[in-house]
């Protein structure tokens, strides 16, 4: 897993872009490329289309340079505004209403990237099979475990992009962690993986 941008560097580009940097936008598409790329993957799995919104995004973000303000946290607005133009353009794609798209898109969690990183033969399976637990979940409790514990977002943060209030999130977290719990007896390593997940 890519090592996080910090806030305060994030923050020092955002300015500088708001100030008309171009520079300062490209570095914040090259430090937040794999999260933006991961997170897309997983909303749609096209990985041309997914490439394609993320150069759409950063151009938008381009025009609307002298008029768009300050964020509090610059992955979470990208991530929200990412999944924005994804949606948009599967609506347009398929011809149907952006809130149907909103309301069905698919969600898948993988963590063939983390496989990678791991050595011992146990922990691989049991990813592998905190995976399969977690892509039977229905698609907002997986987006938000997702944004929980692999984005390492918080509740905030997360109520703004599944545009939910803080208490649903909160709410909607224990519901997933309980379903979880129940499919996989080991509840215990469940979240010592998904602790592991975080910290990564």
């Amino acid at each position: 897993m890519t090592r996080r941008v910090p806030c305060e560097e994030a923050q020092r580009l955002w300015q500088e872009y708001r100030a008309g940097d171009i520079y300062a936008l490209a570095h914040l598409m090259q430090k937040f490329y794999p999260d933006l790329f991961s997170w897309g993957m997983r909303l749609h799995a096209d990985r041309d289309f997914v490439k394609d919104c993320i150069q759409d995004t950063f151009l938008s973000l381009w025009k609307m340079q002298e008029t768009i303000s300050s964020v509090e946290n610059v992955r979470a607005y990208l991530l929200v505004v990412l999944k924005s133009r994804i949606l948009r353009e599967l609506s347009k794609k398929n011809r149907i209403d952006h809130a149907t798209v909103s309301d069905e898109y698919a969600f898948a969690v993988e963590f063939s990237s983390d496989l990678r990183l791991i050595e011992e033969e146990h922990e691989v399976y049991q990813l592998r099979k905190l995976e399969q637990v977690m892509n039977q979940l229905p698609t907002r409790q997986k987006e938000l475990i997702y944004l929980r514990f692999y984005q390492n977002l918080s509740f905030e943060q997360i109520a703004e992009v599944m545009q939910l209030g803080r208490q649903s999130v909160y709410n909607l977290l224990q519901k997933s962690l309980n379903s979880l719990r129940k499919h996989w007896a080991a509840g215990v390593l469940l979240v010592q993986i998904l602790e592991g997940i975080n910290r990564g």
